[in-house]
């Protein structure tokens, strides 16, 4: 796809993308980022990397937008914060994915997923929820399953047939080896080796991955 595109955040997950979403110069692929939405007040008005902070969330309530939502410090308050915006109609969550990755035509996207940073390698009959964010340098082997809101950082290998829950976070340098499963809303430590399956809801880490605490 391609078009005029907002991005809500002006930190540094949102200035990454815009940086990136300009190095496709092909009008049939390419993205115009037009502003940021980002609810920093001091920052309305201003322009970050020669992109303007156009305002808030109320900035939303009258806009027909395209939007990327780069807000990623929890995938609970990405969630309910794209549930807000939701509530206008006029506004799309279209799939983004930034110029030169590798990724098949074997891929099932949900709606608003985004692969932010180049370098990223997804391969073949892959299913991905909604609004997955994949950072860069990711190499997501075929048969792979990733559940809604979950974030992928940065040079993490995924082997084949690996199944990631909703609202997961894995954090950089991590390891996934073949058919290993990591239940809704774990967090794996980055530079982890995850050779066991992970249940719900807890924090995980090490060489190999072990359970270091439960999320309340």
């Amino acid at each position: 796809m391609s078009g005029d595109l907002l991005i809500y955040g002006a930190g540094g997950a949102g200035r990454e993308l815009a940086f990136a979403l300009s190095l496709d110069k092909s009008p049939e692929t390419s993205w115009q980022v037009k502003g940021f939405i980002d609810d920093t007040k001091h920052l309305w008005g201003q322009r970050v990397n020669d992109v303007p902070i156009l305002g808030g969330f109320d900035y939303l309530s009258n806009c027909s937008a395209n939007i990327a939502v780069t807000v990623l410090d929890d995938p609970l308050i990405r969630r309910n914060l794209i549930l807000r915006i939701k509530k206008n109609n006029n506004i799309k969550f279209p799939v983004i994915i930034s110029p030169s990755s590798i990724v098949s035509p074997y891929v099932e996207w949900g709606e608003g997923c985004i692969v932010a940073l180049p370098n990223n390698c997804i391969t073949v009959n892959i299913k991905l929820g909604d609004f997955v964010w994949i950072n860069g340098a990711n190499r997501i082997g075929h048969d792979t399953t990733i559940g809604a809101y979950t974030v992928i950082f940065t040079g993490i290998l995924f082997g084949g047939g690996v199944s990631i829950g909703s609202g997961c976070v894995i954090g950089s340098g991590v390891v996934i080896l073949p058919k290993r499963k990591i239940g809704d809303g774990s967090i794996i430590g980055g530079g982890s080796v995850v050779s066991k399956d992970i249940p719900p809801g807890v924090v995980a880490a090490g060489v190999p991955a072990k359970i270091i605490r439960e999320i309340k």
